[in-house]
């Protein structure tokens, strides 16, 4: 049986333990409270030589100084905090001061660590100050799914023909981060990427085809559309409805002609996706086909058609109304619910 003597030694036992506990949480509590105050001090201090330097353009070698004083931690997130509202001269006086102070080497030495929570932090540092630099290239093809986005993002401020096709190729990413990021970084750079882009198509069929023919839609460039009808044609439901959305987007005679046929196409998605297009051209010759997409078993594909039949003005309207008097329910409540929207929502 134990004695009281041994369970009062573990109870005291238990309770100085618990009192340690107690001491550790508290003083740890104070570390991390008087850290954040000398960070606070130290981040205000930073943020105002950098402004000085930055805002004035004169380089002020006691500002250099307090900078390079500063721990790297809190000189990251000065530069970056100024980066996001620098444009032009003063992101340049900024990427020069970042480099007096080391941030720059740093930050490339970060983007060849092992971790890619250091890889992640490089990039995201080299971004926010625009600094062009071959990393971006190994970033994209990096292991980790954040780097690779956070390589997109960076890599969208050099618009080199080497860049954009490696981005391209990421189009098929199976990581949604990454996949996005490129599209967005795509996006971002203009229509530098119409000639890479065009090169691409004409090379692809597969669900990266898809995410270039969307990137292709807000360039909508005349030499897409070659590309464009040949993936109108694609096995993949994904591919033809961005197809047909990208030849509503270009236009001409070819792709309206190609847009009609696709009105019949067996998706439902892709139906819609052309009467979409075809409004959006104002096609009127296809009046008559986009009225039988009234009739249509899919609700998508019947308020596209609408929609469209309303875009393309009088002769769309002209058949709405006669669909109200058919005999098709399905038809005319459709032609009732656009021929009763506002004019700025049918638009």
């Amino acid at each position: 049986m134990v004695s009281e003597r041994l369970l009062n030694i573990i109870m005291l036992i238990e309770v100085a333990l618990l009192a340690l506990a107690v001491s550790l949480f508290f003083l740890h509590g104070v570390w991390l409270h008087l850290t954040a105050r000398r960070m606070d001090r130290l981040s205000k201090t930073g943020r105002e030589s950098l402004a000085r330097l930055v805002m004035r353009g004169i380089v002020n070698v006691e500002d250099i100084e307090v900078l390079k004083n500063l721990p790297p931690d809190v000189q990251n997130i000065t530069v970056l905090e100024i980066s996001r509202s620098l444009s032009g001269a003063g992101k340049e006086r900024l990427r020069f001061v970042a480099q007096q102070v080391g941030v720059v080497d740093r930050a490339r030495a970060l983007c060849q660590h092992r971790r890619w929570t250091h890889r992640l932090r490089g990039a995201r540092i080299l971004s926010g100050l625009d600094i062009p630099d071959p990393l971006v290239l190994k970033l994209l093809a990096d292991r980790h799914p954040a780097v690779r986005a956070q390589a997109a993002e960076w890599a969208a401020a050099q618009p080199s023909v080497e860049v954009i096709s490696a981005m391209l190729e990421l189009l098929a990413d199976p990581a949604t981060q990454a996949r996005f990021a490129v599209q967005n970084a795509l996006l971002r750079m203009g229509n530098v990427i119409a000639g890479p882009l065009s090169t691409f198509l004409e090379t692809h069929s597969d669900r990266a085809a898809g995410a270039g023919l969307r990137v292709a839609e807000s360039v909508a460039e005349p030499r897409f559309l070659t590309s464009a009808l040949r993936l109108s044609h694609a096995e993949n439901i994904g591919v033809r409805e961005a197809a047909a959305k990208l030849l509503g987007a270009i236009a001409g005679a070819e792709a309206a002609a190609r847009l009609v046929e696709m009105l019949a196409d067996s998706d439902s998605h892709v139906r819609a996706a052309a009467a979409s297009a075809l409004g959006r051209m104002h096609y009127w010759q296809a009046g008559s086909q986009l009225a039988e997409r009234l009739r249509d078993p899919r609700w998508r594909v019947r308020r596209e058609a609408g929609l469209a039949l309303r875009a393309i003005g009088a002769p769309g309207t002209l058949l709405l109304r006669r669909a109200l008097k058919g005999d098709d329910r399905f038809a005319a409540d459709m032609a009732q619910q656009v021929l009763d929207l506002p004019e700025a929502a049918a638009g």
